[in-house]
C-alpha cells in the first residue's frame, strides 16, 4: 500500500483539520474553564482525579491522566499555590510525596464543571449507547495509531535523563 497516493493524502488533511479543530475547541473552553473557576482543563483533570483516589503520587497521576510527570509535577505546584491540593510524605516510604485535595479542592469539584463543553456534552448524551461507545472507541483509537502513549513515555524518559525540549507546555 502506497502511503503517499492521493486518497491518502486527502484522508490525512482532513483528519488533521478535524484533530485541529478538535484541539482548539479545548484550547478555548480550557480558557473558559480558567476565566470561569481560575482552573485550566488539566488542573481540573488533575483535582478530578484526586477527588476519586483520595491520595496518590504523582507518577501515578501521570500515567492516569496521559501527562508527563514533569508537567503534572508544575500543575501540582500551581493547585498548592492555589490551596487545593497538598503534599505530604508517605509514612511508610519516605521519599514517595503524597498528594491530597483539600477542602477547597472538594468545593471546586462539588460545584461540578465539565471537563468538557456542554454543548458537546448535550449531543454525546443525545447519542444511543453504541454510538457513544464507538465514539470513544474511535478517539482512543487515534490516540493509539498516533502512539500518543509512546511519545508521552519518550517524554518522560529524555527529562528523566536531564533532556529538556524548547516547547512551551501550555497544558498548565
Amino acid at each position: 500500500m502506497d502511503i503517499n497516493n492521493n486518497n491518502n493524502k486527502d484522508f490525512s488533511e482532513e483528519i488533521v483539520i478535524a484533530l485541529r479543530q478538535i484541539s482548539r475547541a479545548m484550547s478555548i473552553y480550557s480558557k473558559s474553564l480558567d476565566k470561569h473557576y481560575g482552573l485550566t482543563s488539566p488542573q481540573l483533570l488533575i483535582l478530578h482525579e484526586l477527588f476519586q483516589s483520595d491520595q496518590i503520587v504523582i507518577g501515578e497521576i501521570a500515567r492516569k491522566i496521559s501527562l508527563s510527570q514533569a508537567t503534572v509535577t508544575e500543575i501540582i505546584d500551581r493547585l498548592t499555590i492555589k490551596g487545593l491540593v497538598t503534599r505530604a510524605k508517605n509514612n511508610f516510604d519516605r521519599r514517595q510525596v503524597l498528594i491530597k485535595i483539600t477542602p477547597n479542592g472538594k468545593d471546586i469539584i462539588n460545584k461540578k464543571p465539565s471537563l468538557l463543553q456542554k454543548e458537546f456534552l448535550l449531543e454525546f448524551s443525545q447519542l444511543q449507547k453504541w454510538e457513544q461507545h464507538l465514539l470513544l472507541s474511535s478517539v482512543e483509537r487515534i490516540a493509539s495509531m498516533m502512539k500518543a502513549k509512546t511519545y508521552l513515555a519518550n517524554s518522560m524518559v529524555a527529562h528523566k535523563k536531564g533532556i529538556h525540549f524548547k516547547k512551551k507546555n501550555t497544558d498548565l
